[in-house]
C-alpha cells in the first residue's frame, strides 16, 4: 500500500489536530505560513481561527502562537496557544513526510510535552511512529489517533528522560511504515531544539 499523500497538501492541514478539547492542543493553522494566515491546500481553502504568528526560530524549529480570540455571542473564548513546530521529508521520497507539533503543558508545577505528528494517509497505523535519538532506539511509539481525507495523526507523550534525550542530541529519527516492516525514516535536526523548549515555557 502506497503512501499516497503528497507532502505539500498535509503539512496545511494542522488544523485537524485541534478538536480533541480533553488534549492539550497546537494552536489552530500550525504549519506553513503566508503573511501571518495558514497556507491552503490544494483546492481547498485555509483552515479558519485565529491568526497565528511565527515568533521565534530556532534552527529549524519554529515556535508559533495563535492570537486569543474574545468571547462572541455563543462563541467561547479562545486563548492564546503556542507551539513549536517542524516539517520534514523523506529524504528519498520527498512525497512522504511528518509535520512534527510540540506543547508544553505546566500541571502540578510540572511540564507535561504533548508530541502530535501528521502523516501521509495510507500508513500501517498498527505500527505506530518509531523513534530514534542519535541512533538509539526510544522506547514505545507514537500511536496514530485519527485520520482524516489528507493526513493521519499521530499522538504521544514524552517523559522527562525523552526530553533530555531530545535536548542533547543531535538528530531525532521518526519511522512510519506502510506494511509491517517497512519504514520511512524521517530526520528531525534538534539544533535549538532546548532552546525553543525554554521560550515555550515562558510563554
Amino acid at each position: 500500500m502506497a503512501l499516497i499523500t503528497a507532502l505539500a497538501g498535509f503539512m496545511a492541514v494542522s488544523a485537524l489536530a485541534q478538536d480533541a478539547p480533553q488534549d492539550p492542543v497546537p494552536p489552530k493553522g500550525l504549519g506553513p505560513r503566508k503573511d501571518g494566515q495558514a497556507v491552503a491546500p490544494a483546492g481547498g481553502a485555509a483552515p479558519a481561527g485565529p491568526k497565528v504568528n511565527n515568533v521565534a526560530t530556532y534552527g529549524q524549529w519554529q515556535v508559533q502562537c495563535s492570537e486569543a480570540i474574545p468571547a462572541n455571542g455563543a462563541q467561547p473564548a479562545i486563548p492564546k496557544s503556542c507551539g513549536m513546530v517542524l516539517g520534514v521529508a523523506n529524504e528519498k521520497n520527498q512525497n512522504i513526510g511528518m509535520q512534527l507539533i510540540i506543547n508544553r503543558v505546566k500541571q502540578g508545577g510540572k511540564y507535561q510535552t504533548m508530541m502530535r505528528a501528521l502523516v501521509p494517509i495510507g500508513v500501517y497505523l498498527p505500527t505506530g511512529i518509531a523513534m530514534e535519538i542519535d541512533g538509539n532506539a526510544l522506547e514505545g511509539r507514537m500511536s496514530f489517533t485519527r485520520c482524516n481525507p489528507r493526513a493521519c495523526e499521530g499522538f504521544g507523550e514524552a517523559s522527562d528522560a525523552t526530553m533530555k534525550k531530545f535536548m542533547k542530541g543531535q538528530a531525532a529519527t521518526f519511522y512510519v511504515y506502510d506494511r509491517p516492516g517497512n519504514g520511512y525514516p524521517l530526520k528531525f535536526k534538534l539544533e535549538g531544539f532546548a532552546k525553543g523548549i525554554a521560550d515555550l515555557d515562558k510563554m
